[in-house]
């Protein structure tokens, strides 16, 4: 039984390394997306006289993207913001805030699964306004990204049960991108 949850916390936690660095490489992706769009939009407008109101709306888009992937990241890594309130040197309790922590921020996260699905229920029908897409593309960021965080909060709570997490000098290598 032991192996069994050993192996479990093993592929969990590569499962959530995996996906953290695609998200994060994704994000990249889409930064350079927007800063073309965005350039795009300034050339038109102020050499052409004729902006598109395509590329607004798809930055606008691709930025609510960013913004909630990214937070994920930020929840994997531990770059969030966060207050420290208990010394290293008290190791249990740390431990124990850490678990209370990953609860209450995977419960959140349960949260945007939940009402960020009901919402893109209801605005499957709408349109954008410059695009013509669903407007459920937009908001399918929120349960989309409350997955991968909920992914990332159970790996984490494990590793803390199991005592397998990294050190803090391996954290901060993998955050590199």
């Amino acid at each position: 039984m032991v192996s069994f949850v050993q192996a479990f916390n093993h592929g969990l936690a590569t499962t959530s390394r995996f996906i953290d660095r695609l998200v994060a490489n994704l994000c990249v992706l889409i930064v350079y997306v927007m800063l073309v769009l965005l350039m795009t939009q300034v050339v038109m407008r102020y050499f052409l006289g004729s902006p598109p109101s395509w590329t607004e709306e798809l930055a606008i888009n691709l930025f609510t993207w960013l913004v909630l992937l990214f937070a994920s990241v930020g929840i994997r890594n531990q770059f969030h913001v966060a207050l420290d309130t208990i010394p290293d040197r008290f190791t249990k309790l740390k431990i124990s805030s850490d678990v209370v922590v990953s609860l209450l921020i995977a419960g959140f996260s349960f949260a945007m699964i939940y009402a960020g699905s009901l919402y893109v229920g209801e605005t499957l029908s709408q349109k954008t306004a410059a695009l013509q897409i669903p407007i459920a593309t937009l908001y399918v960021s929120v349960p989309v990204s409350g997955a991968i965080i909920f992914l990332h909060c159970l790996a984490r709570l494990l590793g803390l049960i199991m005592g397998d997490l990294p050190d803090e000098s391996a954290r901060v290598q993998e955050t590199d991108v």
